[in-house]
């Protein structure tokens, strides 16, 4: 990871867990980095790099830490020296693009997003010169399947659309999108050379090229063609669906117990699919007055910290309050947000 990139993700007022950042790119789905993402207002970046290393991540912070562009707090969390902070990467890649990669394969949404352009633009040209893209047999079945469903006819429309969508792109964006396509004579550039080629640090080209899956996602989600069937498979809800079924009984009124009994599960189990939605779904759309009320949330925020992070939980807390603690500090937090 580029320590230019990972700056923007701290700040100077709010020391970061470094873990926690980490976690949210790649993808990690507990309610602690859940929460924690929340606090930092980074939930937005959740599972958008999945591939991203630790080492990677560790030698950026690292590098950071060596030129004293962060503090590290005496429990391992940064702060930042510099106000950089996010807006440029919003204009790069923005929330409603983020948010996609929450239920997106992105692995395999690139390598069918690679083979089956490729494929489709030799079926029309009638070129064999074509270098072979190197994915996994999963995306070869896709692109077969996919290539079932139209016709000589139906691929020369669905390249006049792809022609039609890459147009919708900024200039340097839908440049960097067909120079690392491999096609006829072309064996796509790397980041590293597009980098050279355009004077743009590489972790613009990866931020650009990440908008762009996500631009190119949408256009296939759209699209009343069979590009529309293309990515389908790779793409699941935001919420799992024992979240979305705890959700349910919920909205019908049954308490947390009944539900775990029901479906013999533990009781934790209950809370932390409820807190999952809680934290992932907009305010409006969670029932926050059927897990507490807002007599037990005055309460319960009553004396605290400015700083919602830095809210205290007894120490003898039961699980139950404990449950409606967490769950106050998210219904705060959205509040601010809202």
């Amino acid at each position: 990871m580029d320590p230019e990139l990972l700056i923007r993700f701290l700040s100077t007022e709010q020391a970061r867990r470094p873990k926690v950042i980490f976690n949210c790119l790649t993808g990690k789905r507990t309610v602690s980095v859940l929460f924690w993402a929340l606090q930092y207002d980074l939930l937005t970046w959740l599972n958008v790099w999945p591939s991203l290393s630790w080492d990677s991540f560790e030698a950026a912070v690292n590098t950071l830490v060596k030129a004293k562009r962060v503090d590290v707090q005496s429990d391992g969390q940064l702060l930042s020296h510099e106000t950089v902070g996010s807006p440029y990467l919003n204009t790069i890649v923005p929330v409603s693009q983020r948010r996609l990669y929450r239920m997106m394969h992105a692995k395999i949404v690139s390598d069918v997003t690679l083979l089956g352009i490729q494929a489709l633009s030799h079926r029309v040209q009638h070129d064999m010169s074509y270098f072979p893209v190197s994915v996994s047999e999963r995306a070869r079945q896709q692109v077969r399947r996919w290539f079932k469903s139209f016709d000589e006819v139906q691929a020369q429309q669905l390249v006049e659309q792809f022609q039609q969508w890459l147009e919708t792109l900024p200039n340097q964006q839908a440049q960097i999108f067909v120079s690392q396509l491999v096609g006829a004579h072309h064996s796509g550039y790397t980041t590293m050379q597009l980098s050279q080629a355009l004077g743009t640090p590489a972790w613009q080209i990866d931020l650009m090229q990440t908008a762009n899956l996500a631009a190119f996602s949408q256009f296939c989600q759209q699209s009343d063609s069979a590009w529309q069937q293309l990515l389908m498979p790779f793409f699941e809800p935001d919420l799992p669906k024992p979240v979305q079924q705890t959700l349910a009984a919920t909205l019908r009124h049954q308490n947390r117990e009944k539900i775990g009994e029901e479906r013999g599960l533990k009781p934790s189990t209950i809370n932390e699919h409820l807190l999952t939605a809680a934290i992932l779904l907009p305010i409006d759309k969670f029932p926050f007055d059927l897990c507490v009320n807002a007599g037990e949330r005055a309460r319960i925020a009553a004396g605290q910290p400015r700083e919602i992070g830095a809210w205290q939980c007894g120490a003898n807390a039961s699980a139950d309050q404990f449950f409606k603690f967490r769950m106050t500090q998210i219904w705060e937090t959205k509040q601010h947000e809202s």
